[in-house]
């Protein structure tokens, strides 16, 4: 609780002015701890943390969170507490980053120290990751890219599981995303022969954000697990001059969020076939995608019969009292790029708070999560690196 009350006082926003204050207060931690750690910064003042405990052959497992957090943003009159002092109010614990997640690090690094403590083999490791809030191209993406991490046998996320109740589920997916920009164009013209001048460029962008509404792209090779894909319309509009002049521009955003087994190439043909459907010949559409991972990243998933997830419900029986159920995540994580870029089995969340309090005001976490997912995280290395010694 008090470790978790030092990182929330200290701003990591992202944007904002990022990491480095939190992981030089978290690598002073790890001497009082006696942990070894590594700093790696592939981007100049945007810092990761690599802390392990080697206790010899075996094999390696890591925990994994981000030490950036959501700027407070418009938000901040909507705050009851002070977001950078940890309040404890009844059985929650509120402040920025309670839940997303810098209860979850703090938990882990405490996981970590009692590990080295106690008997057993393998390695167990925090990965605690930069710019994740942000697309992670300072943290997990370039950690991945230049082959920077050491070689992990399975990874376990440690961001918020519960949505509505605290550890709800254990998410083996991460969702994937597609963001794409329709550009609308129509005749511009003035405001009073609007009758002749026919529908104007915004009147189609709200008939396409209508359509898209309902829209339910294919899921062409369905996972294992279960995991809806979200399509939402209007995250970016622009459109309008003046009054008096008849719109002839628009532009509008809609963003995916992607299953796994998902083909890109039928997706964005039933993205095409819809405005086709809907704009005809009442205006000109140009369908432009975002470069990068943000016009296509796919979703991945966890096998749920990797020996990784039987050592989670393991030690959820031990600690939590019961098994969870297997979910996709609602949010993108940092999976992303562990599992799909450096090919390492991993658990997409398990960890302490709720998604649903992250990133708006009043974000806590629940006093007995944190106290319990150290418990958990230290029941998850002891079933998973002591049950096979290579």
């Amino acid at each position: 609780m008090s470790l978790t009350a030092e990182l929330v006082a200290i701003d990591s926003s992202n944007p904002g002015v990022g990491e480095q204050a939190v992981v030089d207060r978290l690598e002073d931690l790890c001497r009082e701890l006696n942990l070894p750690f590594q700093r790696i910064e592939p981007v100049a003042g945007r810092p990761n943390l690599v802390v392990t405990v080697d206790k010899g052959p075996g094999r390696h497992l890591a925990l994994s969170g981000h030490v950036d957090t959501k700027p407070i943003g418009d938000a901040a009159d909507q705050w009851q507490t002070d977001p950078f002092t940890l309040t404890t109010i009844g059985n929650l614990a509120y402040g920025l980053g309670s839940s997303d997640m810098k209860g979850a690090v703090a938990a882990s690094l405490l996981a970590l120290q009692r590990y080295s403590q106690g008997p057993g083999a393998g390695k167990l490791s925090a990965v605690l990751t930069a710019d994740e809030e942000q697309g992670s191209g300072a943290g997990a993406q370039a950690l991945t890219e230049q082959n920077l991490l050491p070689e992990i046998d399975a990874m376990v996320i440690c961001e918020p599981s519960g949505v509505e109740e605290p550890w709800e589920a254990l998410h083996l997916v991460s969702r994937g995303i597609c963001c794409v920009e329709l550009e609308i164009w129509t005749k511009q013209g003035h405001s009073g022969l609007s009758p002749a001048l026919g529908r104007n460029a915004v009147l189609v962008a709200a008939d396409l954000l209508k359509a898209f509404e309902s829209f339910s792209p294919t899921v062409s090779h369905p996972g294992a697990v279960p995991c809806e894909v979200t399509v939402n319309p209007g995250m970016l509009v622009e459109g309008g001059v003046a009054f008096g002049t008849w719109p002839g521009h628009c532009r509008i955003g809609i963003e995916l969020r992607l299953a796994p087994g998902m083909d890109e190439t039928v997706v964005k043909q039933e993205i095409q076939d819809v405005v086709d459907q809907i704009a005809g010949d009442s205006a000109h559409v140009e369908v432009q995608y975002r470069p990068g991972s943000l016009g296509w990243m796919p979703g991945i998933e966890l096998d749920p019969g990797h020996d990784v997830v039987e050592a989670c419900q393991r030690a959820a029986a031990q600690v939590l009292g019961k098994n969870l159920n297997f979910r996709g995540y609602p949010g993108g994580t940092d999976a992303t790029y562990f599992m799909r870029q450096a090919g390492i089995p991993t658990v997409t969340s398990l960890g302490p708070g709720w998604l649903s309090v992250a990133h708006g005001p009043n974000e806590c976490v629940g006093v007995d999560q944190l106290y319990q997912s150290v418990d958990l995280y230290q029941a998850l290395a002891e079933n998973y690196l002591q049950e096979r010694v290579i």
